[in-house]
């Protein structure tokens, strides 16, 4: 119930019933750090993020200042740290379950992260931008370990990535590291997305439907968020491939006609650093706009207002 509603607090910004009245973690008689379980561990991961949202509400602030988000990652990696071995460690695991619940425990507890540290996306948000920059780091490092374990989960087993909490949360990730990644990370993340795609699209078919109208309402609706994200991700490739083509234009523009380049400068060119666009596609395109409205009443991802 805790997870539940730690989930549509943090998605859907409603009211969690377990703010107020937290109940007690059911720790093990033998429980010790270096050897919590899997529950225990979830439980007082959502504790943090539970306390986080509780304290917000209190003081009335629509954000955390970046000492108060540091604060909470470190006790969630604190948290972390405590577990028993196979929770953090694949050679450790000695069965699918160990798998899975490390595997799921890495989901989570990244998303938590990027959750807490999302703020920084906003390039207004934190007026210190050395602060935001490494805010913003851990965000969409953290956005990438939640895709990252989901693909694993299904590579173990294609019921372990099925949970809707787990889908809801990898998409929503996707969907903003999409929007949100510098031309250098560009390449990897495009390969993530692609490798999600395929996960997506396997839960989708696993029934042999391919009529839409037979299909289950839960495979209609995630099928929605998968032709959505390969809209939105075909639009910013397309979106990124014209800024380019557009600055070596403007570049081959500014050489004087009578100029000759020389062997030397050829070289020069060549090591010089690529040009890094800024964060963020803007949301005023209205094409990529458009896609990202056609599937927030199904499958809730986070907003780009913090």
């Amino acid at each position: 119930m805790a997870f539940q509603n730690s989930h549509f607090s943090l998605a859907y910004d409603r009211p969690s019933i377990t703010m107020i009245s937290q109940p007690d973690i059911p720790y093990h008689r033998k429980s010790m750090p270096g050897h919590r379980s899997y529950f225990e561990t979830l439980s007082r991961i959502i504790g943090v993020v539970l306390e986080s949202l509780r304290n917000l509400m209190m003081v009335h602030h629509s954000q955390h200042r970046p000492h108060e988000i540091h604060d909470y990652v470190q006790r969630i990696r604190n948290i972390v740290a405590e577990t028993a071995p196979h929770l953090r460690y694949r050679e450790h695991c000695m069965s699918l379950a160990d798998n899975i619940e490390r595997a799921e425990l890495r989901l989570h507890s990244s998303y938590y992260i990027s959750v807490l540290c999302r703020v920084s996306l906003d390039p207004e948000a934190i007026k210190d931008e050395h602060k935001r920059e490494r805010i913003r780091q851990e965000c969409l490092s953290n956005l990438v370990s939640t895709i990252e374990a989901f693909i694993e989960l299904h590579t173990m087993s294609k019921y372990a990535s099925r949970t809707w909490i787990s889908v809801q949360r990898t998409i929503a990730s996707a969907f903003l590291l999409l929007m949100n990644t510098s031309s250098q990370q560009w390449p990897r993340t495009w390969d993530l997305v692609e490798r999600l795609e395929i996960v997506l699209a396997d839960h989708v078919y696993s029934d042999g439907t391919v009529n839409p109208q037979t299909r289950t309402d839960s495979a209609k609706h995630l099928s929605s968020s998968l032709e959505a994200l390969r809209e939105v991700n075909a639009a910013l490739r397309k979106s990124k491939a014209q800024t380019s083509a557009a600055k070596e234009d403007a570049a081959t523009q500014d050489i004087p006609t009578t100029f000759m380049p020389t062997p030397d400068l050829a070289n020069i060119a060549a090591t010089m650093p690529p040009f890094t666009e800024a964060y963020s596609m803007p949301l005023e395109d209205g094409h990529i706009g458009s896609i990202l409205n056609q599937v927030s009443d199904v499958m809730m991802f986070p907003s780009r207002t913090y």
